[in-house]
């Protein structure tokens, strides 16, 4: 899990040099394997790559969670990203970030915030 996270971070680090050309395949969801289709993301296994006890070990579950949520967020992701997949791609793109969303406003509210 640890050289998933490491991956994760560089990809999202490499994010704003690229200008166009993403898809579905390239964008970095927070997973630690290669997600290929918008319903391979499972809350279950974002949960534990998030909460992942090989990375991050001074942030609390909580900075966490609200971390990737200020990274996932469909207004954040949309002016940040979105425009850089291809149109063909958008619609599954927008669909995991809806999944990814949801999981992170859901484990929030299981750390009762």
């Amino acid at each position: 899990m640890g050289e998933a996270w490491t991956n994760y971070e560089e990809q999202w680090q490499t994010l704003p040099s690229v200008s166009s050309g993403l898809t579905f395949e390239t964008i970095p969801w927070p997973m630690q394997s290669p997600v290929m289709i918008p319903e391979s993301l499972r809350s279950h296994s974002i949960s534990q790559f998030i909460l992942s006890s090989e990375h991050s070990l001074i942030e609390s579950r909580r900075r966490r969670i609200l971390t990737a949520l200020r990274r996932w967020h469909t207004d954040h992701f949309d002016a940040k990203v979105l425009h850089k997949v291809v149109e063909s791609d958008r619609g599954a793109v927008q669909e995991g970030v809806g999944k990814v969303v949801r999981c992170l406003n859901d484990m929030l509210a299981a750390e009762g915030y």
